[in-house]
C-alpha cells in the first residue's frame, strides 16, 4: 500500500507539474553533453593535435560540471518548495490522521528517489542520443572524411550524471521536507494567505524609472567601449549598474502602469491590480530572472557567433603540408627526400615559396652589411588622401601598410600555390608589384579601403624605381597559421632577389597530397600516412590538421562552455519565474471566484490571465533581450580574438538572429 501511494502521488505530481519535470530531465541531459564531451569526435581529433591544450579544456570542464550542480541545487530548491507547499494541506491531514512525522519524512524521501529515477531513465537515453547528435553534426561540418564518426557510450558521464544529479536532489528535498514535517497540522491545513504589498507612489516610480534608464546606459557604454575590460574596478562597476538600473527600470514600470490603470473598468482594473501585485511590487524576483536570462542569451549569442565564424575561416583548404628550410643543402635533401617512392606515391605536388624583409636603415640600422633600400610611400598617401574620410582614417590607422617596410614574396613561388588551388595565375609586368594580405587581417572595411586605394592608381618606390600596384590578394602562402604575415607585396623574381638579402631568405615548401590517397583513405588517415615519413626525414614541417586543431580547440573552448552555460541559467530562469508565478497565482486564486460570483464571463477572465501573462514573463524577458544586444557587443570588444575583430558586424548579425 505504502509503495503504491508513492507511485500514484509521484506519477500524479509528475502529470501536474510538467515545468518541474521538464527541467529534471533537461538537467540530467545537460550534465551528461558536458561530461561525455571527451568522448565526442571533435575531441578525440584534438587529442591527437592539441592534447595539452585539451587536457585544460577538460580540467576547465570538471569546474564548469561542479558550478552546474550547485546551480541546479538551488533550481531544484525552488521547483521542490512549490511542489511541496501545493500539497501542505494534504501534509496536514495525514498529521492530523495520526501519521508519525518520521514516517512521513520517509515517504517523501521514497517519492523523490521515484522521481528522479523516472527521470534518470528519461533523461540519460535522451542525453545519449543528443550527445552522438552534436558528435555528429560537428563531424559533419568540419568533413566526415576528416574526422569521422563512431557510436561512444561515456560510463564516467553516466555515473557522474547519476551521482551529481542524485546527490543535489536528495540534499534539496532533505532540507525541504524537514521543514515541512516540523510545522504543526493547523498551519500545513490553513490555506496560503495573500501576502500584503506596499504599494509607491507614482512621483517615485517615474523617479526610478528615469534612474533605471541612466544606469542601463552608463552600463552599456562602459561595456561598448572597453572600459570595463580594462581593470576589475571598473568591470565590478558596469555590473553593479547593470543591476541596479534592471532593479529600478522594472520597479520603476509602475508609473506608466499606474497612470493607465485611471482609465480602467471592469476585470481590466482586477487585471492592473494583478500585475501591480505579482510584477511591479515583485520587481526583486522578476529582476533576478531577468538576469538570468541575459545571462543565457549572451552566452548563448557569443558563443554561436563566434563557433559559425570560425567554421567558416577554417575552411580554407589549399596545401596539406610546410616544411621550412635554412639553407641550400637542407633543400637538396628536400628534393632528394621527396623523389623517393614512397613519398611521391602521396605527395604530387609541391610549392617553394620565398619569403624575406625588404631591408631599410628603419630595420637594419645605420651600421650594417646588408645593402639597404629606400622605401617611399608618398604615392600611397596621396591616393589615401582622395578617397573617403571614414576610409582615410582605417589608413592611417593601418601602419603596416603605410609606414612600415613590408614582406617580399616572390612571383613564381605564390603562382605555383595558385596553381595548386585551381586559380589563375598572377602575372606582373616590370615596374608592376601587387599587394598582399593575410586572410585573418583583411576585414570588409580593408577590402573597400583597398579598393578605394587602387582605383586611384597608387604608385609606389623603392629605391627610386616606382611600382605600380596591380591588386590585392589573400591567399595562405603556408600551412601554419603561426607564421603569418600582416602585410606584404608580391615582386617578380629579378627584383625580389635583388632587393632580398640571401642569408634573411624564408624558403617554404608546400606539400599537396595525392587526391586518389585523399578519397580513398579520408584526410585523416592520409595526413598520419605521410606524417610517418616526416618523422622520420627529421624536417622542420606542419600539417594541415593541426593547424586545423587549434581553430577547432578555439570553437570548443570558446563555444560548448558558452552555449553549456546558457542552457544552465536559461533553465535555472525559467524555472524561477514560471513556478513563481503559479505560487502567486494560487494565493491569489479567491479573487477569482469572487470575480465568477459577481457575474464576470469565462472569456474576460481568460483574457485577464492572458495579460498578466504576458506582462509577467514579457516585461523581464524584454529587458534582458535589450541589454543582450549590448552584453554581447561588449564580450566582442573584451574577449573576441583578434583573428575576428574585422568580423564584428556579422557576428552582430549572427548574434541578434540568437537573442
Amino acid at each position: 500500500m505504502f509503495f503504491k501511494w508513492i507511485h500514484r502521488n509521484s506519477k500524479k505530481s509528475s502529470r501536474e507539474n510538467g515545468i518541474y519535470f521538464a527541467c529534471l530531465v533537461i538537467s540530467i541531459v545537460a550534465c551528461y553533453v558536458i561530461l561525455a564531451l571527451e568522448k565526442q569526435d571533435v575531441m578525440i581529433f584534438l587529442k591527437q593535435m592539441e592534447s595539452d591544450a585539451v587536457k585544460r579544456l577538460l580540467g576547465l570542464l570538471s569546474g564548469a560540471y561542479g558550478a552546474s550542480l550547485c546551480l541546479i541545487f538551488f533550481l531544484i530548491y525552488f521547483a521542490q518548495k512549490y511542489q511541496l507547499e501545493r500539497r501542505s494541506h494534504e501534509f496536514g491531514m495525514l498529521l492530523m490522521l495520526g501519521m508519525k512525522r518520521s514516517r512521513m519524512f520517509l515517504w517523501l524521501m521514497a517519492e523523490d528517489l521515484y522521481s528522479s529515477a523516472v527521470a534518470l531513465v528519461i533523461g540519460l537515453p535522451l542525453a545519449v542520443f543528443l550527445s552522438e547528435g552534436i558528435s555528429l553534426i560537428t563531424a559533419r561540418l568540419i568533413g566526415l572524411g576528416i574526422i569521422g564518426h563512431h557510436f561512444a557510450l561515456s560510463i564516467k558521464a553516466c555515473v557522474l550524471t547519476n551521482l551529481g544529479f542524485l546527490g543535489v536532489k536528495m540534499a534539496a528535498n532533505i532540507l525541504l521536507s524537514f521543514r515541512m514535517v516540523k510545522r504543526e497540522p493547523d498551519r500545513l491545513m490553513r490555506d496560503s494567505q495573500e501576502q500584503k504589498q506596499r504599494t509607491q507612489k507614482e512621483w517615485i516610480s517615474f523617479v526610478l524609472f528615469l534612474a533605471g534608464v541612466i544606469l542601463l546606459g552608463t552600463a552599456y557604454a562602459l561595456a561598448i567601449y572597453g572600459r570595463a575590460w580594462t581593470r576589475l574596478f571598473w568591470f565590478a562597476l558596469t555590473l553593479l549598474l547593470g543591476m541596479m538600473g534592471t532593479l529600478f527600470f522594472i520597479k520603476g514600470f509602475c508609473a506608466v502602469f499606474s497612470h493607465m490603470a485611471k482609465k480602467c473598468r471592469q476585470v481590466s482594473v482586477f487585471t492592473f491590480r494583478q500585475l501591480q501585485e505579482n510584477v511591479f511590487l515583485r520587481s526583486f524576483s522578476l529582476t533576478v530572472s531577468s538576469l538570468l536570462v541575459l545571462v543565457a542569451i549572451v552566452c548563448m549569442s557569443y558563443g554561436i557567433s563566434v563557433a559559425v565564424a570560425n567554421v567558416q575561416n577554417g575552411d580554407r583548404h589549399t596545401m596539406d603540408f610546410t616544411v621550412e628550410t635554412y639553407d641550400e643543402e637542407e633543400e637538396q635533401q628536400l628534393r632528394l627526400w621527396s623523389e623517393r617512392k614512397e613519398v611521391r606515391s602521396r605527395i604530387t605536388a609541391w610549392s617553394r615559396v620565398l619569403v624575406a624583409m625588404l631591408p631599410t636603415k628603419e630595420v637594419w640600422g645605420e651600421e650594417t652589411d646588408v645593402a639597404t633600400f629606400d622605401y617611399n610611400v608618398e604615392g600611397l598617401d596621396q591616393a589615401a588622401s582622395q578617397i573617403a574620410e571614414e576610409l582615410q582614417e582605417c589608413y592611417e590607422n593601418s601602419a603596416s601598410i603605410s609606414r612600415k617596410p613590408p614582406y617580399m614574396i616572390a612571383l613564381s613561388g605564390w603562382n605555383e600555390i595558385r596553381k595548386n588551388g585551381g586559380k589563375e595565375e598572377v602575372k606582373l609586368c616590370p615596374g608592376e608589384l601587387a599587394f598582399y594580405m593575410d586572410s585573418e587581417c583583411y576585414s570588409p572595411q580593408t577590402g573597400k579601403l583597398f579598393q578605394a586605394l587602387l582605383e586611384q592608381n597608387p604608385k609606389l618606390v623603392i629605391d627610386g624605381k616606382e611600382y605600380k600596384v596591380k591588386g590585392i590578394y589573400t591567399d595562405d602562402i603556408v600551412v601554419d597559421r603561426s607564421i603569418t604575415i600582416g602585410f606584404g607585396i608580391l615582386l617578380p623574381d629579378e627584383d625580389f632577389f635583388y632587393y632580398a638579402d640571401k642569408n634573411n631568405i624564408s624558403t617554404y615548401w608546400n606539400a599537396y597530397l595525392s587526391k586518389d590517397l585523399v578519397e580513398k583513405e579520408g584526410l585523416l588517415a592520409a595526413i598520419q600516412q605521410v606524417n610517418q615519413e616526416f618523422e622520420k626525414s627529421g624536417f622542420t614541417y606542419e600539417n594541415y590538421l593541426q593547424n586545423m586543431g587549434r581553430q577547432l580547440f578555439y570553437i570548443v573552448a570558446a563555444s560548448y562552455l558558452t552555449i553549456y552555460l546558457a542552457v544552465i541559467f536559461l533553465l535555472i530562469a525559467n524555472t524561477v519565474i514560471s513556478l513563481q508565478f503559479l505560487m502567486q497565482e494560487k494565493r491569489t486564486q479567491k479573487r477569482y471566484h469572487t470575480l465568477v460570483r459577481m457575474g464576470s464571463t469565462y472569456e474576460a477572465l481568460c483574457q485577464s490571465s492572458r495579460r498578466q501573462i504576458r506582462w509577467y514573463f514579457g516585461v523581464p524577458v524584454g529587458v534582458a533581450a535589450v541589454s543582450s544586444v549590448f552584453g554581447v557587443r561588449s564580450l566582442f570588444t573584451g574577449m573576441l580574438p583578434s583573428s575576428l575583430t574585422g568580423e564584428v558586424k556579422s557576428l552582430l548579425l549572427i548574434s541578434c538572429a540568437m537573442i
